[in-house]
Order: structure tokens, then C-alpha cells, then sequence
């Protein structure tokens, strides 16, 4: 039986994440049913749902946004509660601001007037040596893309940092993995912070490192 892969995208065209999306499910293969959905609609259904991949950007002062209704709340809540993964990507933690607990969920929180990145540059991402299948045949890379820094980690969870990058005289982490916190019976949740537009993407390790995390979030314990 395939792994059913929800991709929660949409959102401002600078962050093309359906385009994203689509490359991602190639890169997995044959293994996976991969679900694009759009905005509040990401979180139909999600009883049928392995993984949810949070990348698309919905927030109060985008154009057109709409707050998720009551029933997807507690469709999202529902869907962590039950132990089943939550894999967050880039700008999908700055989404539905007007919720604080849709942050909380994930266990990562863009907070508007704390939270920055970096302008676009060239960066190295470093591997740490951390044994985690997340890196796993994973070397330092250089990519196009933005840093964010200063996110916010749920209560309750405790993270590991498995690749960071420089900036500004600090260590930002770039691929974060956690268990538990949240809410009662939360399971795994990982951030990939990198991918702003397909410029970082094109880096090669962006593929294994999709791939490895996919892996690891809906493997069987």
C-alpha cells in the first residue's frame, strides 16, 4: 500500500511551492501518493492522510486570506493528536498568524516582529554529525536561498539540529527534527527551513534530504 503524502501549498508566487511540491513527489517516486491541495482545503480529510507537509503561506495580511474554519482546526488537531507526522517547510510556519495554535501544532512558529531571514545570498549548510537518518549520505551544500532565524519552538518539544548555517555571527539551524510536546499523543515533526524559491531546490542535496525526512516521518517504529 502507497504512503499517502498531503502537500498543504499555495499562497504568494514568490515562494512557487506547488512547483516545489510536484518536484518533491517525483523525487520520491512510485512508493508515495502525493495530494496537492490549496490553502484550508490541505486539511480535509486528513483520516486518510500519512504525512502533512506544510508549504504554502497563508497569513492575515495576505491578499485574499481566509482563517481556517473551525472544523479544519480541529481536523489539524485531531491529525497530530493521533500520533501521525507533520513534516513544516520554509514559510509554512508563518501560516494562519491569527491562530496561535496552528504554530504550536507544528512546533514551529514564524512570529511576526521577531522572527527575520536573511536577504537571498549564497550560503553553506553544514551537516552536523548527528547519525540521524534525516542526513544520512547528506554533505555540506551550497545553495541560493533565505535564512530564517529567531523561530519559535513549541513548549514541550526539544528539538535536534541536524544542518545550520552561518550568519550574522550566529548558528542558524536548517533541518530540525522533534518527537512528542504539542498536545497529547503529538508524534514526529521536522522543519526544512531552506527553499524559498526553486533556485534553492536546485541544489542536489535538497533531493536527499526530502527524501531521507519523508522517510524517516512515516517509517514504522
Amino acid at each position: 500500500m502507497k504512503t499517502t503524502i498531503r502537500f498543504h501549498v499555495g499562497g504568494p508566487d514568490f515562494h512557487p511551492v506547488a512547483e516545489q511540491a510536484q518536484m518533491i513527489a517525483r523525487w520520491l517516486g512510485d512508493g508515495f501518493e502525493c495530494d496537492l491541495r490549496e490553502g484550508g482545503a490541505a486539511f480535509d480529510d486528513l483520516e486518510q492522510v500519512d504525512l502533512l507537509v506544510v508549504m504554502g503561506l497563508y497569513w492575515t495580511g495576505g491578499e485574499g486570506y481566509e482563517p481556517l474554519s473551525a472544523a479544519r482546526r480541529r481536523s489539524f488537531e485531531s491529525y497530530v493528536a493521533s500520533g501521525r507526522p507533520v513534516l513544516a517547510h520554509h514559510g509554512g510556519i508563518a501560516s494562519y498568524d491569527d491562530w496561535p495554535r496552528f504554530g504550536e501544532l507544528l512546533g514551529f512558529t514564524w512570529v511576526w516582529g521577531t522572527t527575520e531571514h536573511s536577504p537571498v545570498g549564497e550560503w553553506t549548510v553544514r551537516v552536523l554529525p548527528t547519525g540521524h537518518a534525516v542526513v544520512a549520505g547528506v554533505s555540506d551544500f551550497e545553495l541560493t536561498d533565505e535564512l530564517y532565524f529567531d523561530v519559535k519552538v513549541s513548549d514541550g518539544l526539544t528539538p535536534t539540529a541536524h544542518a545550520e548555517a552561518d550568519y550574522a555571527d550566529r548558528k542558524l539551524p536548517m533541518v530540525l527534527t522533534g518527537e512528542g510536546g504539542r498536545t497529547g499523543g503529538a508524534g514526529k515533526t521536522a522543519w526544512l527551513a531552506n527553499g524559498h524559491d526553486m533556485r534553492a531546490f536546485a541544489a542536489p542535496a535538497m533531493k536527499q534530504l526530502w527524501i531521507n525526512t519523508t522517510r524517516w516521518l512515516t517509517e514504522q517504529d
